[in-house]
């Protein structure tokens, strides 16, 4: 089966060549896919009574299906998924690089559990796995070719798409506190809005996406001047525009629905960072 588009364009645009087989890419994307669906379910799971009152047109586990079934569909997910992702480090000769798998679906169960009702813990953890993500090159590189990883260079393109991912997908997480801030607090929850209140997690938020509009402008100044005007323009368009959009909504909300409209607007502004990576892969041919 032949790799993804995107996984292609990360690496090549990273500048770290694939050297796994078709079916090691299979193998990786089957494990990514089940483990992050077993999170999923298991978040459902633990989320059953906060559902009920935030969204319970939403509600699965507990209406449409029973909680014991969605216990078992956890545990099948997670287990296929680590015994992929096992399976994979097998072949490549090192099973203790499967670590990686196991700590994303701890992480995606403590989160679940614990962590996101917690102050700010939650959104970090989320956004941290979030930031790691475009990493995820370098890690299979260095997973098929260990005795390199000494001597691989920072890709400064790499950690300019981490911290990307990282940050709208904390400002994500904070908007979706707000968005959920009813039902949290009946649960007696500690997330951010409950804790400081809503107008200084607005605050926060309007802060973290100015840092966000602040460092992509510094990167299109550097764009710009090297004679990459496609870059900076596009980001304009696809970042910065929405990032502005997205502080007035953010202000100008005060219900469920005005939260869950400027959490919309950092899915589209994510996308556009995503979509990016072929507007790289074009200008740099």
């Amino acid at each position: 089966m032949a790799k993804t588009q995107l996984v292609d364009v990360i690496s090549e645009v990273s500048g770290y060549a694939s050297c796994l087989t078709d079916l090691q890419w299979l193998l990786v994307s089957l494990a990514t896919i089940f483990i992050a669906a077993s999170g999923n379910v298991v978040n459902d799971i633990f989320d059953q009574s906060i559902d009920r009152i935030n969204k319970p047109e939403k509600l699965i586990v507990g209406k449409l299906v029973s909680e014991e079934k969605a216990w078992n569909l956890y545990y099948g997910l997670g287990s296929v998924g680590l015994g992929l992702g096992i399976l994979l480090c097998w072949q490549l000769g090192n099973v203790s690089n499967s670590l990686i798998f196991m700590l994303a679906a701890g992480g995606l169960y403590f989160y679940s559990y614990s962590y996101k009702r917690q102050f700010l813990i939650g959104n970090v953890v989320v956004a941290l796995l979030a930031g790691l993500v475009p990493f995820m090159p370098v890690y299979l590189y260095i997973m098929c070719k260990p005795e390199t990883w000494m001597q691989l260079p920072w890709n400064p393109l790499l950690v300019a798409f981490g911290f990307f991912s990282l940050l709208v997908t904390l400002i994500r997480e904070i908007i979706k506190d707000m968005e959920d801030m009813k039902g949290d607090q009946l649960l007696r929850c500690q997330t951010m809005p409950i804790v400081i209140g809503t107008k200084f997690t607005k605050v926060i938020v309007v802060l973290l996406i100015g840092v966000l509009i602040g460092a992509v402008g510094k990167l299109q100044h550097a764009w710009w001047i090297d004679g990459d005007k496609l870059i900076p323009i596009y980001f304009a368009l696809a970042v910065q525009l929405p990032s502005l959009l997205l502080i007035l909504q953010v202000l100008k909300s005060d219900s469920t629905e005005g939260f869950h409209r400027a959490s919309n607007l950092t899915k589209l502004i994510m996308l556009g960072g995503i979509l990016s990576m072929f507007i790289f892969r074009f200008v740099w041919q």
